[in-house]
C-alpha cells in the first residue's frame, strides 16, 4: 500500500479547518444578528402603528376589517403557531384565522413587516399592531396599505358572504352585542309571490339608491333609504326582506327590541352597525301597541332619522307591520319612511306564480275554476296556499283541488253576513290609505281594492248571467229542434 501524499493530506486538513471556522463564525454571526435585532427594537429602530377595531365614537374602524381580512389570507397564517381553524363556507374548506396576541411577518417590496393581533385583557378591545423599520417607512408604508386595500376588495368580491346579525341580550361578560351567522335564506325577490309591477318598481328604486351617493351628498342628506312593508301575516314580508338583502348584497342587522334595555342601548346598537347594511325591525306595530315598552316612541323615532342614524352611510332600514291604521302618523312621515309597500292576500295572479314555483305549472285545466273562486272574494295568504302546494307537490291536480276547497271554505266563512257587499261598502267609505305627497312613495295595490272588488262582483254577475243566457239558449235550441221534428 502506497503512503499518503503529504500535499493532499495537508490540503484536506486545511480545508477541514477552514470549513469548521466558517461554520463557527456563521453560527456566531447569526447569534450576533439576533442580538442586534433585539437591541434595534429596544432602540426604536422600528416604528409602530396601532389599528384599533373601533374609533373613539365606538364606530367600526373599516381599516381594521380590511387589514384583518388581508392578514388571514396570507399563507403565513397556516405556518404560524396559535392560529384558529374554522370550517369554510364550502364543504371541506378549512379557514385559518389569527388568534388573539398572535404575531405574523409579511414581506413587501423587499422589506419585512411585523403584525400582532392584540387584545386588551382590561376591556376586551382589539387592535392590529404594525411594526416597520424606520428606514423602510417612507418607501413602503403608503404603497403597502394601498396593496392591502386592493387585496381586500378582491377577496371581498370573490368571497362575499351575506351575514345575519342578531342583537344578543346585554351581559357584562360579553364583548359586543351583535352576534353573526351566515345568512343562507334561499328567498330572492323573484321567488316572492307579489305583483310583478310592484316588484320591478322596488328593484328599480334600490338600484337607483345604490348609484346615488353623490346625489345625496349634494343635497346634504345622509345616504340611506327606508322601507315599510305592511300587510297580513303570511304574505311574504320576511321573505321579501331576505330577497332585498340578496339583491343589495348587504349584511342584515335584525333588531330585536325585546332585547334592548332602553333608548341609549338602541343608539349604541345602531352605532355598531356597518355601512352597506340592511337594518330590520319586524312587527313594529305590535311593539308600539304593547305597554309598557323598554324603548320609547321617541327613541324609535330617533333611531329612524335622528342624529345617531346619520353615523354611517349606504344603509337601508326596513320596518314590517301587519297594519298601519293605528300607528302614530309621525312614525310614517317622509324621511322616516321613504317607501310604503303593501303585501295583500293572495289573488289569482299570485296563485299562478306560486303554482309555477311550487308545482312547476304554467297552465292547468283547473285554473279557470280557481280564478272563479277568487272572483267570489275568497282569499288566503300566500303562505297558506304555498303550504298546501308543498304538502301535495307529488300530485299537482290534488294540490289545486285542495286549494279550491280551502278557498271555498274561506269564502263561506266570510259570507257570514253578506260580507262581499259589506266589504264593498267599507272600501268605498272614504278610508284613506295615505297620500304619496304626505307619506312618501307608495308601491302598493291597496288603494285600488275598491275597483277590484267591483270588478270581481261584476265578473261574477256577468259569469252567472252568461251561464243563464247559455242555458236559455240551449233550451230554446232544444225546443226549436223538437218543433222542427214535429213539423216534418
Amino acid at each position: 500500500m502506497l503512503p499518503p501524499n503529504p500535499i493532499l493530506l495537508l490540503a484536506a486538513i486545511t480545508a477541514s479547518y477552514l470549513l469548521f471556522r466558517f461554520l463557527y463564525k456563521t453560527s456566531v454571526l447569526q447569534i450576533v444578528r439576533n442580538w442586534c435585532r433585539l437591541i434595534a427594537d429596544k432602540c426604536h429602530v422600528h416604528q409602530t402603528y396601532r389599528i384599533p377595531q373601533f374609533n373613539e365614537h365606538m364606530q367600526e374602524n373599516h381599516l381594521y376589517r380590511k387589514v384583518f381580512t388581508y392578514l388571514n389570507s396570507l399563507p403565513a397564517v397556516e405556518d404560524s403557531d396559535g392560529a384558529n381553524l374554522f370550517a369554510g363556507p364550502k364543504p371541506n374548506d378549512i379557514v385559518p384565522v389569527l388568534d388573539d396576541n398572535q404575531a405574523l411577518i409579511d414581506a413587501f417590496l423587499g422589506a419585512r413587516v411585523h403584525w400582532t393581533n392584540e387584545r386588551s385583557d382590561r376591556d376586551g378591545s382589539r387592535a392590529l399592531v404594525l411594526r416597520i423599520r424606520r428606514k423602510d417607512k417612507r418607501r413602503i408604508l403608503r404603497p403597502y396599505l394601498q396593496h392591502i386595500h386592493a387585496t381586500f376588495e378582491d377577496i371581498d368580491q370573490r368571497k362575499k358572504e351575506v351575514k345575519l346579525y342578531l342583537n344578543a341580550e346585554e351581559r357584562p361578560e360579553r364583548n359586543g352585542r351583535w352576534r353573526s351567522v351566515p345568512f343562507t335564506h334561499p328567498s330572492t325577490i323573484e321567488t316572492v309571490a307579489m305583483d310583478s309591477d310592484v316588484k320591478n318598481k322596488i328593484k328599480s328604486d334600490m338600484e337607483s339608491f345604490l348609484k346615488s351617493r353623490q346625489y345625496y351628498h349634494r343635497l346634504g342628506r345622509v345616504w340611506k333609504r327606508s322601507y315599510l312593508l305592511y300587510g297580513p301575516s303570511g304574505t311574504g314580508k320576511s321573505s321579501f326582506v331576505a330577497g332585498m338583502a340578496k339583491f343589495l348584497s348587504y349584511d342584515v342587522y335584525d333588531v330585536d327590541l325585546s332585547n334592548v334595555s332602553d333608548d341609549s342601548d338602541l343608539k349604541m346598537l345602531l352605532l355598531h352597525t356597518t355601512n352597506k347594511s340592511l337594518i330590520v325591525i319586524e312587527d313594529l306595530d305590535r311593539y308600539l301597541a304593547a305597554k309598557p315598552t323598554a324603548v320609547s316612541l321617541s327613541g324609535i323615532l330617533n333611531f329612524m332619522d335622528g342624529i345617531f342614524s346619520c353615523c354611517g352611510e349606504e344603509r337601508v332600514m326596513v320596518f314590517t307591520m301587519n297594519g298601519k291604521d293605528q300607528i302614530d302618523p309621525t312614525v310614517l312621515r317622509p324621511g322616516r319612511i321613504d317607501v310604503h309597500v303593501y303585501f295583500p292576500l293572495c289573488d289569482f295572479s299570485a296563485f299562478k306564480t306560486l303554482a309555477s314555483s311550487h308545482l312547476g305549472l304554467k297552465e292547468h285545466k283547473l285554473f279557470p275554476q280557481v280564478e272563479e273562486v277568487f272572483q267570489t272574494g275568497a282569499s288566503l295568504s300566500p303562505a297558506e296556499i304555498g303550504e298546501i302546494m308543498i304538502s301535495n307537490r307529488t300530485s299537482p291536480s290534488r294540490a289545486i283541488k285542495t286549494v279550491i276547497t280551502a278557498l271555498q271554505s274561506n269564502s263561506v266563512d266570510r259570507r257570514g253576513s253578506g260580507n262581499l257587499g259589506q266589504r264593498l261598502t267599507e272600501s268605498s267609505s272614504g278610508r284613506s290609505y295615505g297620500d304619496p305627497g304626505e307619506c312618501g312613495t307608495f308601491f302598493t295595490r291597496e288603494g285600488s281594492h275598491t275597483m277590484k272588488e267591483f270588478r270581481k262582483l261584476y265578473g261574477l254577475l256577468r259569469m252567472r248571467s252568461g251561464r243563464k243566457n247559455s242555458e236559455d239558449l240551449d233550451l230554446n235550441e232544444r225546443e226549436n229542434s223538437r218543433h222542427e221534428i214535429e213539423v216534418k
